[in-house]
C-alpha cells in the first residue's frame, strides 16, 4: 500500500468510527439514558457508542430518542452505561445499517414518528338483504333474500400520530365506493330478480395500531371505526331516501415499508363491519397502498 493510500485510509477511519463527542452521559433510569450535548448535534434514532473515560474502552450502545434543546434521551440498546460516559460516534448507525437505500443521512428510519400520507385501493363488499316487495293491485307483501356482492375503489388522506414507542393512533378521511348487485327468489327489486345498491361515501376513520417490529418492514395490526357519510345513493334493494350515515367497526393488518427517512410506503387490508339489522347485513374488505412522509 501506497504512503498516500495508508493515509486516507488512516484518516477515513478516524472520521467514521473512532469520532468522540463533547456530548457525555448526566444520568442512567433504567434503561433511559439522559445526554448533555455540550453543543453537539444528534439526530433521533442515531446511535452511539459510550466511552468508559477510565479505561477509553466501549461499555454501551444507545439510540437518541428525543431532544430537547441541549439534551438528549436515548434507549440504551446493550451494554451499561454510567454518568460521565461520553459518546462516541457509530461507524454504521441504525439508520444507515442498510446501504441500498439512501435518503436524509443516507438511511432508513427505525422508530416510529408522526407522519401523513395517502392512500387509494380497492374494496371488495358484500350485503345480504330481505327485500320486500307490495302489489299494487292486490295489496300482497312478498319478501325475497337478496344476496349481493361487487367492488369498488377509494382514495383518502391518514395522519398518524405517536401516542407510545410502539403505538399509533391514525385519523382518515375519504373517499369510498360501496357497489353491490345479485339476484332475489322473486321479483322484489323494482319489479325484478336483479337489486342492486351504489353508494358512494365520504368516510372518517379512527384506528389504533400497535407495531409488532422495527425494522425496513413494519408490520402492525389495529383496529377502530368511524363513520361513512352517504353523498350519493341509488338501489333497488333499499330505500335509497333512507340511506344516510352509517357507523362502521374495523379490523386491520398492515406493513409500513421505509424507503428513506422521511418516506415509506403503507400497505394495509381491513375488514369493515356495517351494525346488522333485521333486514340488512353488510361488509366491506379494502386492500390499500400509497405514499407517506415522516416529520
Amino acid at each position: 500500500m501506497t504512503l498516500k493510500k495508508l493515509l486516507l485510509t488512516t484518516c477515513l477511519f478516524l472520521v467514521c468510527t473512532s469520532t468522540s463527542w463533547a456530548a457525555s452521559v448526566s444520568g442512567v433510569k433504567g434503561q433511559k439514558v439522559l445526554i448533555k450535548l455540550d453543543g453537539d448535534t444528534v439526530s433521533e434514532g442515531e446511535e452511539f457508542f459510550l466511552i468508559n473515560p477510565a479505561n477509553n474502552k466501549k461499555t454501551a450502545l444507545v439510540r437518541i430518542r428525543q431532544i430537547k434543546g441541549d439534551k438528549a434521551l436515548a434507549d440504551l440498546v446493550k451494554g451499561k452505561a454510567a454518568q460521565g460516559f461520553s459518546l462516541q460516534a457509530k461507524g454504521m448507525t441504525a439508520m444507515s445499517a442498510d446501504p441500498s437505500y439512501s435518503g436524509d443521512a443516507g438511511g432508513i428510519l427505525r422508530n416510529l414518528k408522526n407522519s401523513y400520507g395517502i392512500t387509494g385501493g380497492m374494496l371488495m363488499n358484500t350485503m345480504t338483504a330481505n327485500v320486500t316487495a307490495v302489489d299494487s293491485g292486490t295489496g300482497i307483501k312478498t319478501t325475497s333474500e337478496a344476496k349481493m356482492a361487487g367492488s369498488g375503489f377509494g382514495v383518502g388522506g391518514f395522519y398518524d400520530m405517536l401516542l407510545t414507542s410502539s403505538i399509533v393512533g391514525r385519523g382518515v378521511v375519504g373517499i369510498e365506493q360501496f357497489n353491490v348487485s345479485g339476484d332475489a327468489d322473486s321479483a322484489v327489486c323494482s319489479g325484478s330478480k336483479s337489486c342492486d345498491a351504489k353508494i358512494n361515501y365520504l368516510s372518517l376513520y379512527g384506528l389504533a395500531k400497535w407495531y409488532l417490529s422495527e425494522s425496513k418492514y413494519r408490520f402492525w395490526l389495529g383496529g377502530g371505526g368511524g363513520y361513512l357519510i352517504a353523498v350519493s345513493k341509488t338501489s333497488t334493494a333499499l330505500n335509497a331516501s333512507q340511506i344516510s350515515t352509517n357507523q362502521i367497526f374495523t379490523a386491520a393488518f398492515g406493513l409500513d415499508v421505509q424507503t428513506t427517512r422521511k418516506n415509506y410506503i403503507p400497505v394495509s387490508i381491513e375488514y369493515n363491519m356495517f351494525p346488522s339489522s333485521d333486514t340488512v347485513k353488510a361488509s366491506m374488505i379494502s386492500i390499500k397502498a400509497g405514499w407517506a412522509w415522516n416529520l
